[in-house]
């Protein structure tokens, strides 16, 4: 039993064997290319040893049964103590040879074959236990990349020797040709010797493409190696050459769809270390190999002058000579990095310094320059450091508070100069820190002679490292002539209002005289109504009560119109109070009542029940009424009487906002006019001075709200303005 399993020990021990059954001699690159993609990868990935072992059949040369039976018997006297484990072939005419003495060489030996066309393997009834990579050539698309190459070209030539496998080729290459949908005129060169061959090459079109397939044996029996073919056709063809192979490339040929002979012996590498761990030949079924792709040869390029560009997407172009940027990339952008960072070190160094110096140079000149513009512009600059309790001041400051060059420099000689009534604003100006934003306060300044001088405050609290806010600082403005200028600016705009509510009042005194006279008519007639009911004997005493009561009624009636005359008439500040809109509206109608029945025009109310109130003048609010309905009004001369309406609504649609509309049934707003209403001075009126809607807009504007002039869809225009409502607020204490 130990002599047992110790002889079980050594054959376990032993390595497993590979024999790699070359069709042709070690002169074939291509079978060689695979070997030795298939032996690197068995060594690096087998678990076990291995021993492999390698014989050339050179069937390409010895195509005679008894050739191949005394290479039988020489590979079987060879193996006979130690037959492989396993079997590769290398190039298609070594499968049927294994197949055929594998009984005699490597006995129950599973086969991984290489190199084989799916024609071949079709016709050949292979047992189980064989399997392997089949290569299928795509003549097609090397064909379609010598088109994109060469799209001008309308001659083929196809090459192919006399061998067995060359004439396996010649089927293949005229079936492909036939079944494209391009014409070319085609020559076939097979069948011809080998010199003739090159004589024919030699002399072809320039414009045509050639393509070359295998050339083992030629037409006297001469035996070639298909690559060293390749090279000596490239020599002499004036046209670029074309084909199927891999290992042509290198040797002249422009290139083609190819695969890589290592990747194919990779493939049947990974087949093989299947097997030999125990994986059963029949459920490995023979695989294609996807490692095809296009590949050019760059010299070959450039010597026919065929364009890179026109190449296929991915293509691999071969030998190309890289350049420096290509080759040491990663060398050359770390020495331009290290030569900009170095420049923009010394240039930073450079330019710091300068500026340095530039800054020395101009921070006096700055600082006297900044001193005049500020005293120029009647600005007073300031500094207060509450640390160090430190005020500086330019001398500006100290002659816009009236302070003595000789008196000391202080922030309460400033406050000081301060009228009593703004000093308390001041004085938080100066002194607060507490926020960074910056404050602005206007005060008056009393000088010494008694003028008084308007001065704008701009201070704001700078902090330290700390946190802590210990400066403060700004400018002192005067401002006197912009606020005398901004009281001018007031008093005038109060006498254009003035003017224009006078103006509006002129156009209505027609009506007016009559709203007056009817009331006066009334009290005539009644007091003479009761001085004859008194004449009587027996006086009806309620009846003359009655006549006295209407004389009463009427002449409130006048009172009221007068009233509202001397309201709009009157000159004087404004004057804010609480002012509601639907009463607003009633009394601006009241002066307009005989208007509107003198030009024929019907009015209609829609006023909400809200009782809105918002706050402001209510001598301005009706300027504004007034002014839109006389526009109203106006652009209804021209309308029929029938459809002279004006309809006056409030409403709210916004919440905290009361809207009153104007609506009129007139020519609406023209294309030439949109937009320029608001303009001062622009009138589409004979009689208008172009101010009326400039100062509406200008007083709902002061009262935060905003005046719109839109064409109503119906006909005629929208005058619209919106005031916000604010209720009066009532003490509780």
């Amino acid at each position: 039993m130990l002599l047992f399993l110790f002889a079980a020990e050594l054959r376990a021990a032993e390595p497993r064997r590979v024999l790699m059954l070359h069709a042709f001699n070690y002169a074939f690159p291509s079978t060689t290319l695979i070997a030795d993609g298939a032996r690197k990868r068995l060594l690096e990935r087998s678990p076990q040893p291995l021993e492999i072992d390698a014989d050339f059949l050179d069937l390409a040369r010895n195509t005679d049964a008894e050739y191949q039976s005394r290479i039988a018997m020489f590979l079987r006297a060879k193996y006979e103590k130690r037959p492989p484990d396993m079997v590769i072939t290398l190039g298609s005419l070594a499968l049927p040879f294994i197949l055929r003495y594998r009984d005699d060489i490597a006995p129950n030996a599973p086969v991984v074959f290489t190199s084989v066309s799916p024609q071949n393997y079709s016709a050949l009834r292979l047992p189980a236990d064989v399997t392997g990579i089949i290569s299928e050539f795509d003549l097609d698309k090397t064909l379609a990349l010598a088109e994109r190459l060469q799209p001008e070209a309308s001659r083929l030539f196809v090459i192919a020797g006399s061998g067995e496998v060359d004439r396996r080729w010649q089927s293949a290459a005229r079936k492909t040709i036939e079944d494209r949908k391009r014409k070319f005129e085609v020559t076939y060169l097979f069948e011809r010797s080998y010199a003739n061959l090159v004589e024919e090459v030699s002399k072809l079109p320039r414009d045509s493409i050639v393509l070359l397939l295998t050339v083992f044996a030629d037409s006297e029996g001469n035996a070639f190696v298909p690559a060293h073919v390749a090279g000596s056709l490239s020599a002499v063809s004036p046209a670029p050459l074309y084909a199927p192979y891999d290992t042509y490339i290198g040797n002249g040929i422009v290139g083609g769809f190819v695969e890589t002979f290592e990747s194919v012996g990779v493939r049947a590498a990974d087949m093989a270390l299947q097997i030999l761990a125990g994986k059963d030949p029949a459920t490995i079924a023979p695989q294609t190999n996807p490692g095809q792709a296009y590949r050019v040869d760059h010299r070959a390029m450039v010597r026919w002058k065929l364009q890179e560009s026109k190449l296929p997407p991915d293509t691999a172009v071969l030998f190309k000579e890289p350049t420096i940027w290509t080759e040491y990339r990663g060398p050359v952008n770390a020495a331009i990095l290290i030569v900009a960072l170095q420049s923009l070190i010394v240039g930073a160094l450079l330019v710091q310094r300068q500026r340095r110096l530039r800054a020395e140079n101009l921070l006096k000149e700055s600082e006297e320059r900044m001193t005049f513009a500020a005293a120029a512009a009647n600005i007073g600059l300031w500094q207060f450091d509450r640390h160090r309790n430190e005020l500086w001041a330019t001398e500006h400051c100290r002659a816009m508070f009236g302070i003595a060059r000789d008196a000391p420099l202080t922030r309460d000689a400033f406050l000081s100069a301060v009228h009593p009534d703004d000093l308390q604003t001041a004085t938080h100006s100066l002194r607060s820190l507490e926020t960074e934003q910056p404050a602005i306060s206007d005060v008056r300044i009393v000088l010494p002679g008694g003028d008084v001088r308007w001065i704008r405050m701009r201070a704001r609290s700078y902090q330290e490292d700390s946190g802590e806010s210990e400066q403060r600082g700004g400018i002192f403005i005067d401002i006197t002539d912009q606020k005398s200028a901004e009281a001018e600016t007031a008093l005038q705009r109060v006498e254009i209002e003035h003017l224009m509510r006078v103006s509006v009042l002129g156009e209505l005194s027609g009506s007016i005289a009559h709203e007056v006279n009817q009331p006066l008519t009334a009290i005539l007639s009644n007091a003479q109504a009761a001085l004859h009911l008194l004449a009587q004997n027996s006086p009806d005493l309620a009846e003359v009560r009655d006549a006295l009561q209407d004389i009463v009624d009427e002449d409130n009636r006048a009172g009221e119109v007068i009233h509202r005359l001397r309201s709009l008439l009157k000159k004087g500040e404004r004057k804010t109070e609480y002012v509601n809109i639907n009463d607003l509206v009633r009394s601006t109608l009241s002066l307009l009542h005989s208007e509107l029945i003198g030009r024929d025009i019907s009015l209609r109310l829609d006023l909400d029940h809200t009782p809105f109130l918002t706050r402001g003048d209510s001598v301005q609010l009706q300027q504004v009424l007034l002014n839109l309905v006389m526009n109203a009004m106006d652009a209804m001369a021209s309308t029929p009487i029938a459809q002279r309406s004006i309809q006056i609504s409030t409403g709210s649609l916004q919440a905290g906002m009361v809207d009153v509309l104007v609506r009129d049934r007139g020519h609406g707003i023209r294309p030439k006019e949109n937009g320029r209403l608001f303009e001062p001075f622009y009138t589409t009126k004979n009689h208008g001075l172009g101010l009326g809607l400039t100062l509406c807009s200008t007083i709902i504007q002061a009262h935060q709200g905003k005046l719109t002039l839109v064409n109503d869809e119906r006909g005629g225009a929208i005058a619209k303005f919106s005031l916000p409502v604010q209720q009066p607020t009532f003490d509780t204490a």
